[in-house]
């Protein structure tokens, strides 16, 4: 009896941590820094406010200081939606670097509540900098993961240059999970691609990316239209009484 105790212990103790394995951790609001060659390093930011990482050196290559924000899990009323955003500044190491400078920001934890009823979502993603330094090349793009995925175009800026500014967006349909670990949420992110000819520069910007909750215009003009309608309603009713 003690044995199949423990043979069934056992047994449901195993089928505990397969379905934990297969079910996939949140990771909340992440940076993170990708070189060919060397291993990624991801730093983890805390939701829905601002966040600073100081100087990060990535492998000899690259100094990286981040500073990013974001509304999740809900909407921010300064932008009209949901919103992440982040400002890096990146020097190279002086031996120069290998390859391009790939920087990730995400998170997953945007509540898919506002924009479940839409049936599409449009994403905004733009690109700002104070220094971009010659030979150097900055591009990003946004992109929003809910039932499939939806992502903007490449923009980008070269130097050298010490003011600047591009921008663009992508519609398109959108459904969001309603079941699992990621039911009722949706990933917000946006990547930037660091060339410097040579591998030495340095580059200062701002990528943000946005999904705007569209204003209920039908919902507006429905209200407005209201107290006409009931009017128009009561006065067929007397007329028929």
């Amino acid at each position: 009896m003690m044995r199949r105790y423990f043979l069934t212990s056992a047994a449901v103790l195993a089928g505990v941590l397969t379905l934990a394995m297969a079910s996939p951790a949140r990771a909340g609001f992440t940076v993170t820094l990708s070189e060919t060659g060397f291993a990624d390093q991801v730093i983890n930011f805390t939701s829905g406010t601002a966040n600073s990482s100081g100087a990060i050196d990535f492998h000899g290559q690259y100094s990286v200081s981040i500073t990013a924000f974001d509304s999740a899990p809900g909407i921010s009323a300064l932008f009209g939606g949901a919103v992440l955003s982040q400002n890096t500044f990146t020097v190279t190491a002086l031996g120069g670097a290998a390859a391009d400078l790939r920087i990730t920001v995400q998170d997953d934890t945007f509540s898919s509540g506002p924009y479940s009823s839409l049936g599409g979502v449009t994403l905004q993603n733009s690109m700002s900098t104070t220094l971009i330094s010659g030979g150097g090349t900055v591009t990003s793009h946004g992109f929003l993961i809910g039932n499939s995925t939806l992502s903007t175009t490449d923009i980008s800026l070269s130097g050298l240059t010490f003011s600047g500014d591009v921008k663009n967006s992508a519609s398109g349909p959108m459904s969001f999970p309603t079941v699992g670990p990621n039911a009722n949420k949706f990933t917000l992110g946006n990547v930037a691609n660091v060339h410097f000819d040579g591998g030495n520069g340095s580059a200062n910007f701002t990528v943000t990316t946005l999904a705007p909750v569209p204003e209920p215009a039908t919902v507006v003009a429905a209200l407005t239209g209201l107290p006409l309608g009931i009017g128009v309603l009561m006065r067929r009713r007397r007329q028929m009484a």
